[in-house]
């Protein structure tokens, strides 16, 4: 697999895509009126000033981070070497990462335990949302994204049957991704030790450029992220649940209404965030359901244990009364 690296600009011709002669039939066919109105109005088209999405709704930033005009036409030659986009990531080019299946092959060798089931999507999503997010080249490790990483382990993970299992499993999913679950650990502690007592204000004052207090890893981050610039920054699901968990500390409601405006805030892509804490939401309740079902399932099942063991302890000691009157 070689090197993730995001389409920022759409493809404007040239290069080495296939001539469109390539799927012209060789003999020319005959055009009902309705076919002729559909090439007419395809060619027209073709000429008009297209919209370049930027990446921005992908995650990342780009030159304007929105929907600009782009006065090229799509069958226009582009000076891609002149671009941003090329001259910062050309050299990324053909460079070999690691695939998804060798990330999840790692895991398993790490932790060659059964995953319990009411578990085992959260993990899988963990590993493989991390690994594409990780191996995008603009995606850069912040204290924010630690912070994101502890509490999923510590809000969906809580309630693990083995807690010591539950470490190895926070270690397994760490190594497996490329990080020192010690650093994990040691930021994310950071951001919450800074976060406590901070008000919405205080953190939107400590993104700004220049605030004081960016020695602190949470504050480096927002300054990090607030003030990238173009294509120095990829969202992943981690900071965006990092970023939620900063809410609920500062004691936001936690409304999409408010997700979005600590986006715009926070020069986050405003889509991603809100569509997080939706996600987030959902899963903190199906997680709550499934282990309030695995709960009962785990009491019925003690139940009938204590229940089986009662009657063996009678049937014991009526063999033993009707032994000692034999005797």
């Amino acid at each position: 697999m070689v090197a993730f690296v995001p389409a920022a600009v759409p493809v404007t011709g040239g290069g080495s895509l296939p001539s469109a002669r390539a799927f012209v039939a060789r003999r020319p066919l005959g055009l009902s009126p309705v076919r002729r109105a559909v090439r007419t109005l395809v060619a027209t088209a073709s000429t008009e000033p297209t919209k370049n999405t930027s990446v921005a709704g992908r995650g990342g930033k780009t030159d304007s981070d929105a929907t600009t005009d782009d006065p090229a036409p799509l069958n226009a030659a582009a000076p891609l070497t002149d671009s941003k986009f090329y001259q910062k990531f050309n050299s990324y080019r053909g460079k070999k990462v690691p695939t998804v299946t060798e990330t999840m092959t790692k895991f398993n060798e790490l932790f060659p335990r059964p995953v319990p089931s009411v578990y085992r999507n959260i993990i899988s999503e963990i590993l493989m949302t991390t690994h594409l997010a990780k191996n995008c080249a603009m995606w850069k490790y912040d204290a924010i994204f630690a912070y994101g990483y502890d509490e999923t382990f510590s809000e969906f993970l809580k309630f693990y049957p083995i807690e010591a299992e539950r470490t190895m499993l926070y270690n397994a999913v760490a190594k497996s991704l490329g990080f020192s679950p010690e650093d994990l650990a040691k930021d994310a502690a950071a951001v919450r030790s800074w976060a406590e007592g901070k008000s919405e204000a205080d953190i939107f004052a400590a993104s700004k450029a220049g605030a004081e207090g960016a020695s602190e890893p949470a504050v480096a981050a927002l300054q990090y992220v607030a003030n990238a610039e173009p294509f120095d920054y990829y969202y992943s699901r981690l900071h965006g649940i990092g970023v939620i968990k900063l809410m609920a500390t500062a004691g936001v409601e936690l409304t999409p209404e408010n997700a979005g405006r600590w986006a715009d805030e926070l020069s986050m892509p405003r889509a991603k965030l809100t569509t997080e804490l939706g996600t987030y939401e959902a899963a903190v309740e199906r997680l709550k359901a499934a282990e309030q079902l695995y709960a009962e399932i785990s009491a019925r099942d003690a139940r009938k244990t204590a229940e089986r063991l009662e009657r063996r302890a009678q049937q014991a000691a009526e063999d033993a009364a009707k032994a000692e009157k034999g005797l």
